[in-house]
């Protein structure tokens, strides 16, 4: 039994660091401080989203105009799906593996609507193009699909599904949750047309505040549901929009431009200003370690854990393949009549002995998962490879 937490539940939410908690004081400092007006706060308050969508940006390959702040990944996921023109006749892909917030974004609009969302269904935990293409038709308007799958952790070869994609009136629809911040991502490079994320899971930001990502030429395609404010461009030269409010020959029908950037699929107005601080400092010191290296310690040591579940005869229904590796390793003890009981007993046996990890399944995979950050240790792994063998011993 290990005397320390060995937490291994990163997929869920990982551990926050003291640099991104701090976040929180800098934030009520702010208010604190009486010499500010608060015109004056609310100007800083606004530098904090330019900075972290600038950091989101950074950590995924693309221009800061790019991105649109969001609160978590099915916020990011409900404006996409309000964007896109649908008709009647119309279909969108989305696996059977996939987290339920893919489906349910999609679902006021179907009722309204009355297009398909069409299961791809797919066979032992694994998702690839040829899976898409059984589906495909010519009124496939969208492809919706985890850049990391959240029960096993397969990962999803994007840029063979864009490449497909190319020149069909079909958008690509990536939800990277599971991917941002454990492993590289350019989504330039992958090609998708949609990418979001929140980031309170392995980016460890739990301010509630993640980004969404809009190619660049599909901005002005788009409108957002409703304007406001700060998406707009008042015209005269103002240097900010309260410089404008101080203008007494302003009135609320005085002409404006929409800005051209993702922002202005954002709420416009009062933001999470302590999320967008939190989102930026987990970044920037992820940043400052290497993404590159984060994701090399994530899969050694998620090798060393498979390679130690293959020592107590456990199958993980995860991928060996590097391609297809992620930081989540899932095992289960057969699903023998859909049973999960064996695995439930597990949870709190593990918990016993200060280690922490998930239950769960869907599709027929999954089971125990596991999931692995750069500041885990060797030590942790092992620790719950014996937690594993002892409950097998007791389970005799």
């Amino acid at each position: 039994m290990t005397n320390r937490k060995v937490y291994l539940d990163n997929a869920c939410t990982s551990i926050v660091q003291p640099a991104v908690l701090a976040a929180a004081d800098r934030y009520t400092d702010l208010y604190r401080n009486s010499t500010k007006s608060a015109s004056d706060v609310t100007r800083e308050c606004r530098t904090y989203l330019e900075t972290a969508r600038e950091a989101s940006a950074k950590l995924i390959g693309c221009g800061a105009h790019e991105i649109a702040l969001i609160e978590g990944t099915s916020h990011g996921l409900g404006i996409i799906a309000g964007l896109l023109p649908l008709t009647k006749e119309d279909n969108i892909l989305v696996a059977d593996l996939e987290y339920q917030a893919s489906v349910l974004c999609f679902v006021p609009r179907q009722k309204a609507i009355g297009f398909e969302i069409r299961e791809v269904k797919t066979q032992n935990g694994e998702l690839s193009l040829a899976d898409f293409k059984k589906y495909f038709d010519d009124h496939t308007r969208a492809i919706v699909v985890a850049a990391v799958q959240e029960i096993n952790g397969w990962r999803t070869d994007i840029r063979e599904i864009a490449d497909f994609l190319a020149g069909k009136n079909c958008y690509l629809i990536v939800d990277g949750v599971q991917e941002a911040g454990a492993m590289q991502v350019n989504v330039k490079e992958t090609g998708a047309d949609f990418y979001c994320a929140g980031g309170k899971k392995w980016i460890g930001n739990p301010f509630g505040k993640g980004f969404l990502y809009v190619k660049e030429e599909l901005i002005p395609r788009f409108e957002p549901a409703f304007y406001s404010y700060f998406k707009i461009e008042m015209r005269g030269g103002y240097r900010d929009y309260i410089t404008y409010l101080e203008d007494p020959a302003r009135d609320p029908f005085d002409e404006y431009e929409l800005i051209q950037k993702a922002s202005k699929f954002e709420n416009g107005g009062y933001d999470n200003y302590l999320g967008a601080l939190g989102l930026t400092e987990a970044i920037e010191l992820q940043l400052s370690i290497g993404t590159e290296k984060i994701e090399k310690r994530i899969k050694e040591l998620a090798k060393r854990y498979m390679d130690g579940l293959d020592r107590l005869g456990l199958r993980t229904n995860s991928s060996r393949d590097d391609a297809h590796r992620s930081g989540i390793v899932a095992f289960n003890f057969g699903f023998k009549n859909s049973s999960i009981e064996k695995e439930r007993r597990l949870i709190p046996f593990l918990q016993e002995r200060n280690i922490y990890v998930s239950l769960r399944s869907s599709t027929g995979v999954g089971g125990i998962r596991t999931s692995i950050h750069y500041y885990n240790t060797e030590e942790d792994i092992d620790a719950l490879l014996a937690g594993i063998r002892d409950f097998l011993e007791q389970e005799k």
